[in-house]
């Protein structure tokens, strides 16, 4: 049988894991135990609990595992059991294998009530399970703000940090959006700019979870909107590439710069870009963002890094070259309205990124052909254009798309290219033609109308075009 959950916070997602505990056969509990108590508060009985105090069985007998009769109402928000429990003489304190409490267990049910009976019984304030987590983080979790007001009036300790990943309760309450929380523990004393283990602040695990409220509370208590960890990510790019417009405004409003990129260049209009929101798009550039932001060059123009955009690491799929801006990244993305509204706010399509791909390339990559129009009609000059490997439009149409996209959508990009005077068959750097790209992954529908363009125009395949 299950008595207990136990939340543990993750920092790369700030998520809660509930973990089950079967209760074990333990050698040094008694065979001769009573435990007629703890099966009756485990059901539920109140008549059964009421009889039994009656004859003074012992309430603070344990199962096998450590779990009493007390420790079973609380995992049950029983409260009325609770109290027959405490006034029968039932000790607080008492935790099992694992060290869980009444009280933790009273906190992780959220139930301030009992958390407040259980204190003015004896409960230690304190109280922590083996791995550190204590009842105060337990209860900033759950946001309860009355628990926690009332545990840290007992002493509950606001600095204390798990063994695992270095979390204290400002981060549990911050990584669940709970802003009366944050400003309770902030009140009193807790730091709003510790970090954990994993480098995570307060402020990051608000980012994450795209809270608004979260982040001006902890802004309000002296959090640094612009702390960044080692590897230059800050709560603004955390947000932005968590796709929380909500949380990047309020960071925004709150004096986060719109201009920080991490070590890749990517920064959060990059970010905004790539989501495809275009209200945010126009936020950031109304804050001073810049739409011609490019992220870092590449070891190797194409290689398998992490730019934004273009196809690869960051963003898309398959190599990316450095030096990929927003709008690279939305025409890559097919984020149509993200490309307007960066267009507007002074992005230029007529950047080229490292390796010399045009924003038309870009969009090809889509396999979206509105996108294709509308990247043509902002620069048709480069629409014949091949970049450092070779490769034109038409190999993007298919390289890019990673045979992904529905054969249909990417027929549609090859035919208005081919219209606009794209050869569907020359040989890139390495050789290879569309065509052969295209039955390699394969795009079978996209191989035939190309053939069928050729055929029109009177030509052959360069590369056999069977499988």
């Amino acid at each position: 049988m299950t008595l207990m959950t136990l939340p543990s916070l993750f920092s790369g997602n700030r998520r809660i894991v509930f973990v089950g505990f079967a209760a074990a056969a333990i050698a040094s509990v008694s065979i001769a135990a009573d435990l007629r108590l703890v099966n009756a508060t485990k059901a539920g009985d109140q008549k059964a609990v009421i009889a039994l105090l009656k004859e003074k069985v012992d309430v603070n007998a344990s199962q096998p595992g450590g779990a009493t009769p007390l420790a079973w109402a609380a995992e049950h928000d029983n409260a009325e059991l609770a109290q027959l429990l405490l006034a029968a003489g039932a000790k607080p304190d008492i935790a099992n294998d694992y060290g869980e409490s009444p009280l933790t267990l009273a906190c992780a049910n959220g139930d301030g009530p009992l958390v407040q009976k259980l204190l003015d019984a004896g409960a230690n304030a304190k109280a922590a399970r083996l791995n550190g987590e204590t009842a105060l983080m337990i209860c900033a979790g759950n946001g309860n703000t009355d628990a926690v007001q009332r545990l840290l009036a007992k002493g509950a300790e606001v600095a204390a940090v798990d063994q695992s990943k270095g979390q204290n309760a400002l981060m549990w309450a911050a990584a669940e959006g709970r802003s009366g929380v944050v400003k309770a523990l902030a009140q009193h004393g807790a730091d709003v700019n510790a970090a954990s283990k994993g480098n995570f602040t307060p402020l990051m695990f608000a980012s994450a979870k795209g809270d608004a409220e979260t982040i001006k509370a902890l802004v309000a208590a002296g959090a640094d909107v612009n702390k960044a960890l080692p590897d230059g990510n800050n709560p603004i790019l955390i947000a932005s590439n968590l796709k929380q417009p909500a949380a990047v405004a309020a960071l925004l409003d709150s004096g986060a710069k719109p201009t920080i990129a991490d070590k890749q260049g990517t920064t959060p209009l990059h970010s905004a870009a790539q989501a495809g929101d275009p209200e945010l798009v126009k936020q950031l550039i109304a804050k001073g963002a810049d739409p011609n932001a490019k992220t870092n060059e590449t070891a190797a123009a194409g290689g398998r890094g992490r730019g934004a955009g273009g196809g690869g690491g960051g963003f898309g799929r398959g190599g990316a070259a450095g030096l990929q801006t927003p709008l690279m990244v939305a025409a890559k993305a097919g984020r149509l309205e993200a490309m307007k509204a960066l267009v507007a706010g002074g992005a230029d399509p007529k950047l080229k990124a490292q390796d010399g791909s045009t924003l038309l390339m870009s969009a090809a990559g889509s396999g979206h052909v509105e996108v294709v129009k509308y990247a043509y009609e902002l620069d048709p000059g480069v629409v014949k254009e091949t970049n450092n490997t070779g490769n034109n439009a038409v190999h993007m149409s298919v390289t890019g798309t990673g045979g992904l996209v529905p054969q249909k959508s990417i027929c549609e990009v090859i035919q208005f290219l081919s219209d606009k005077g794209v050869d569907v068959d020359v040989k890139n750097a390495q050789g290879r033609t569309a065509i052969t790209i295209a039955n390699g992954l394969p795009i079978d529908n996209a191989v035939d109308l190309m053939v069928a363009i050729l055929t029109k125009e009177g030509r052959k395949p360069l590369q056999s075009a069977a499988r």
